[in-house]
């Protein structure tokens, strides 16, 4: 498909989606991905659609294992939450050793904080879409864990300020924004702005790392 020249792509950004955590498993090891695009399906039996970028080691995990669980993330989420499964890989790190999570009856992990519940689903038919796999899925366990408000896409922007991995399902490129004032810091991986000013930035203690992904001073710089 070639994309119209004049198609204005930011139109996309007035879709709405949820934000969630992809959990599985290969052998004893967990591994885990946020993902935008869970969706259900059908009622009877309860089925679900959801879209992981091939490049993710949860989706290997995913398609080798047929099961998955999802936790349904709340705008309780804490923001390092986000950076440790939307800015890094499951392949090199234990996401879910970082946060508090619990397992599933077939043991698949979920994050039991800043959640509204989980979803345990078996896989029975996965769809090549370009650069994403869209699984389709039978939710076989189901648990609500706290009355929260779940986190939209909107809000995650909006008041979390975060920003769209490259590898979600939704990137279309960021909306354009008014240029970083000369006194705001930004993260170079994530794009979270310090809120206090160069001078304040400046003497932060060298050890400071982004409350988003994590990542050392050295990685932000004034744009």
């Amino acid at each position: 498909m070639v994309y119209h020249l004049e198609m204005d792509i930011t139109t996309l950004f007035n879709m709405s989606y949820g934000l969630y955590i992809i959990g599985a498993k290969d052998g004893e090891r967990n591994a885990g991905c946020v993902v935008n695009t869970v969706t259900q399906s059908t009622a009877n039996p309860v089925t679900l659609t959801v879209c992981i970028n091939k490049d993710n080691y949860t989706n290997a995990c995913v398609k080798k294992t047929k099961e998955f669980a999802v936790s349904i993330l709340s705008e309780k989420t804490k923001e390092t939450t986000f950076g440790i499964f939307g800015f890094h890989s499951s392949r090199d790190r234990d996401k879910f050793a970082e946060v508090p999570c619990g397992l599933t009856p077939s043991g698949l992990p979920y994050i039991n904080e800043g959640v509204t519940g989980y979803l345990q689903c078996k896989v029975i038919d996965a769809i090549d879409n370009f650069t994403h796999t869209v699984f389709i899925a039978e939710v076989v366990e189901a648990e609500n864990l706290y009355k929260e408000p779940p986190m939209t896409y909107a809000y995650y922007h909006k008041v979390i300020k975060g920003k769209t991995p490259p590898k979600a399902s939704s990137f279309a490129g960021e909306p354009e924004k008014p240029a970083a004032k000369a006194s705001t810091y930004t993260c170079s991986v994530c794009g979270y702005e310090y809120p206090g000013s160069k001078e304040e930035f400046e003497g932060l203690p060298d050890d400071y790392v982004c409350p988003i992904c994590g990542v050392p001073k050295n990685k932000f710089s004034i744009k």
